[in-house]
């Protein structure tokens, strides 16, 4: 190697050793930044094939969720919220408390959903997400490809659950900072 290239090889080395380092202070400085929540509700239908007969029975889905996350750095760090709320998924689960997470990564432009409602005893999961593209912008940031999943992890449904443009104003309106509970 010439002079040359090692000298830009150290030079190169160093500036990612110092962005690593940059990184790193960004990210514990933001812990002590407080976190945020908001209200979003979204309406769909699942479709169930998993009938006795082997038919297919279709159920409304009306989910109110509330995503938040204790400090900004725990935020940038996973891109994880977590979830709480009501849900109803007709026939299945009549407004239960559902739980789960909310994984929001803008730089991959995926929204993660994970909702667990309980049905008839057990904790099913109603997942999906939401590949964000910019040229059916309006489409993918609101519609939510699902699967049904029972307490085995076994698919008993698939569906499509929206978020309405008309409910922007009441989520921006719910939007909160979280304060950190200190020990």
């Amino acid at each position: 190697m010439t002079t040359t290239t090692t000298t830009w090889m150290e030079r190169v080395q160093e500036l990612v050793a110092k962005g690593v380092a940059l990184h790193g202070r960004l990210l514990w400085e933001a812990e002590k930044w407080p976190g945020f929540g908001f209200a979003e509700t979204m309406r769909g239908t699942v479709v169930r094939t998993d009938g006795a007969e082997g038919g297919r029975t279709t159920h409304q889905v009306e989910l109110h969720m509330t995503p938040t996350v204790s400090t900004l750095g725990a935020f940038l760090r996973e891109g994880r919220t977590e979830l709480s709320g009501r849900g109803t998924i007709e026939g299945l689960a009549e407004d239960v408390p559902l739980s789960g997470g909310l994984w929001i990564w803008p730089h991959r432009r995926v929204i993660r959903y994970e909702i667990h409602v309980e049905v008839q005893g057990e904790t099913w999961a109603l997942v999906g997400q939401k590949d964000v593209r910019v040229l059916d912008f309006a489409r993918t940031m609101t519609h939510l490809p699902t699967e049904l999943l029972d307490a085995q992890g076994q698919v008993r449904g698939h569906g499509t659950v929206v978020f309405a443009w008309r409910d922007l104003p009441n989520l921006l309106r719910s939007a909160h900072l979280v304060q950190q509970h200190t020990r």
